[in-house]
């Protein structure tokens, strides 16, 4: 049983479409990741080394639709600069601290780039691309050094904050999912982490799993502007 799990995230590991003729990669996330996947897959202990993003059950209920034909006519307002407040735990996530994330508009899809600090304390820029999930009504995020990932905007007011979750199931038996806030400054308002915390409650994701991504005037901004 375990096994098949495996194998069935492993085929989203692949390579990504990016809106973007040039990158600057984060050196050996992409074949880590891989390898460590095909390791469990076929080591000794494969049910003891079961991931543990992969859980048992089936994605929350996410009114998606609705969700899209609300913000889907203002999605151009989401280009700019953003930056990451906290997150739930996530392998494929690089960064540990001062993570950025660039949105660039480019009608009905964004270039994305995410810039920031990795646990070596080495400044780290990753590439990608979000643009609609032909399995929508939904983005889909592609970026290096992580599988493609359905990515749900679960509230935002565009000029604040955003509240972002992304969820992959396998047969309703199991499901892997990832949460994610953002803000439009370092220092997000107590109100706005708020408000995400009650979107994700609603869904019956607890806010508490969520872990702070340092940010502030230590963190090398100015060293990634350009996508």
């Amino acid at each position: 049983m375990y096994l098949d799990i495996l194998r069935l995230f492993l085929r989203y590991i692949k390579p990504a479409p990016i809106l973007s003729r040039h990158s600057v990669r984060c050196p050996g996330m992409m074949k880590h990741v891989y390898l460590s996947l095909v390791a469990l897959l076929v080591g000794p202990s494969v049910v003891r080394s079961v991931p543990d993003f992969v859980k048992e059950g089936s994605c929350p209920i996410v009114n998606e639709a609705v969700l899209w034909q609300q913000q889907q006519p203002n999605h151009w307002q989401m280009d700019g600069k953003w930056y990451q407040h906290s997150r739930t735990p996530n392998p494929f996530d690089p960064f540990s601290r001062c993570m950025q994330w660039r949105l660039e508009y480019i009608g009905g899809a964004f270039r994305t780039a995410s810039n920031g600090v990795d646990a070596t304390g080495a400044p780290i820029r990753t590439l990608g691309s979000l643009f609609y999930d032909p399995q929508g009504p939904r983005l889909l995020l592609t970026h290096e050094g992580a599988p493609p990932a359905p990515l749900v905007v679960l509230a935002t007011d565009y000029q604040n904050y955003a509240c972002f979750y992304a969820c992959k199931d396998v047969q309703k038996r199991f499901y892997a999912d990832f949460g994610f806030i953002f803000s439009r400054t370092p220092k997000m308002d107590p109100r706005h982490v708020k408000v995400c915390q009650e979107a994700f409650a609603k869904i019956g994701v607890d806010s508490s799993t969520f872990v702070q991504t340092p940010q502030g005037d230590n963190c090398p901004y100015e060293e990634t502007q350009a996508i």
